[in-house]
């Protein structure tokens, strides 16, 4: 797909901005508590816990890097219980759902990706699963399914969703919803002035109606 190094930019953005943030984003929380008791605590703790998580989600890239085809679900489902509202949780659990793929483990993908849907706190880390999720249930040929976890708000994600539509549309067969789904991806790429060189053939090989 054109975009997936875009969707890989989104997730490397995400991850250096929480990295430099984090501490201001536990501050401006703890300022909205007032004077609660125990205020200053609380934000050491918050510190400790996100640099703890930062430590965990390291471990879990470099068991990935050197992967010797040993699973990552025990250090991942940690994160996912320990650290649930940090983007690292989100992150590792797209790590095990590749991982989980190439396993051809496709249902326990599909698991970890609605995992990310239902609980990232980054949007751009749903909309990252979700196009994975659509990708992969298609893959499977739960087309019309796919079409469904791709029905929601879009938001700077719309081409790529048009893409995939598209895409799922041409497998079932139905070519003039297919060739419309291309048209506005296109249009949609043209706006943030992406390249839609492989978009721009699959919408020729269609032909016009």
């Amino acid at each position: 797909m054109d975009n997936y190094e875009t969707e890989e930019q989104q997730v490397e953005a995400i991850k250096k901005w929480w990295s430099e943030n984090f501490k201001m984003v536990v501050v401006l929380a703890v300022i909205g508590l007032g004077s609660i008791v125990g205020v200053q605590q609380w934000k050491q703790n918050k510190i400790i816990e996100a640099q703890t998580a930062s430590v965990e989600y390291d471990h879990i890239l470099q068991s990935v890097k050197d992967n010797k085809g040993e699973p990552i679900n025990q250090q991942v489902n940690t994160m996912l219980t320990d650290y649930p509202d940090y983007p690292y949780a989100a992150l590792s659990a797209m790590l095990e759902a590749k991982q989980l793929i190439d396993a051809d483990k496709f249902s326990q993908a599909e698991e970890k990706y609605q995992w990310v849907i239902a609980n990232a706190k980054a949007q751009n880390l749903q909309h990252i699963s979700r196009v994975r999720l659509a990708s992969l249930m298609a893959a499977q040929g739960k087309n019309e399914e796919a079409l469904k976890i791709l029905d929601v708000e879009q938001g700077s994600f719309k081409a790529t969703y048009l893409e995939i539509k598209g895409d799922i549309l041409v497998a079932l067969k139905r070519t003039e919803e297919a060739r419309s789904a291309y048209d506005q991806a296109l249009q949609a790429y043209a706006a943030i002035g992406a390249n839609a060189q492989i978009l721009k053939v699959k919408r020729n090989d269609l032909g016009n109606s």
